[in-house]
């Protein structure tokens, strides 16, 4: 069997997350989270300009904070924010030569597995909107029928993203050709994940995992990020 693991924030759309789930909390009276969210990441990114944060430091504030910005909305209240910032946020901004990729893996029969940051329930309608055969992403806590604003460790970022594609493996009991497989990621911090394959890409990759892919001769598909790592 052969996966294709993909993340998505800069690897299949160039929106963001966090960025979308901000605007939809501004636009339904629900600034104060909003606010409260810029405001936890604006330190970790204002020494992120000043070069004194890595990218890797500032990403892991955008996670950290994420399951702030549902506290207090039922599932159903969620999954309306979440649909919207899916559909009408995040994918009018994807990458069609990643997507692409993607049927082309489907078309061969791969199991494809979304591996995110984003909050779990959006990776969800994401893989059923794909048709992927698994989704992982960061859990937002949720009791008495709300969000708390609170998430269940880990985070989905670095060594955790492996982590959690082994586990569903195992879960799942499938036998996977490692050597086989793909995994596609625009960042240094998904390095963890796409080294579980023998076919990784880099997509539209930072500085940093530029220089890795052309160190280890990855595939890189797209024009290098500016951004500075």
């Amino acid at each position: 069997m052969i996966v294709a693991l993909f993340d998505s924030d800069g690897t299949l759309y160039t929106g963001q997350f966090g960025r979308g789930m901000m605007k939809y909390s501004s636009e339904h009276n629900r600034k104060y989270f909003s606010r409260r969210y810029y405001a936890a990441i604006l330190p970790t990114y204002l020494l992120f300009k000043m070069k004194l944060a890595s990218w890797q430091s500032l990403q892991h504030a955008l996670l950290a904070n994420l399951s702030g910005l549902l506290q207090g909305l039922n599932q159903e209240e969620a999954m309306a924010a979440l649909t919207w910032l899916l559909q009408d946020y995040l994918l009018p901004t994807q990458r069609p030569d990643v997507f692409k990729r993607m049927k082309e893996h489907q078309a061969n029969g791969h199991k494809i597995i979304i591996v995110s940051g984003m909050l779990m329930p959006c990776a969800e309608i994401f893989r059923e909107y794909l048709g992927a055969h698994g989704a992982i992403g960061t859990q937002p806590e949720f009791i008495n029928g709300k969000y708390t604003g609170r998430t269940v460790p880990p985070l989905i970022s670095g060594t955790n993203k492996a982590t959690k594609v082994k586990e569903l493996i195992q879960s799942r009991g499938w036998d996977v050709d490692w050597a086989s497989s793909y995994a596609y990621g625009d960042s240094f911090t998904d390095s963890y994940m796409l080294n579980l394959v023998g076919n990784p890409v880099a997509v539209y990759p930072d500085g940093k995992l530029l220089a890795l892919a052309n160190e280890k001769n990855w595939e890189v598909l797209g024009t290098p990020s500016i951004r500075l790592s």
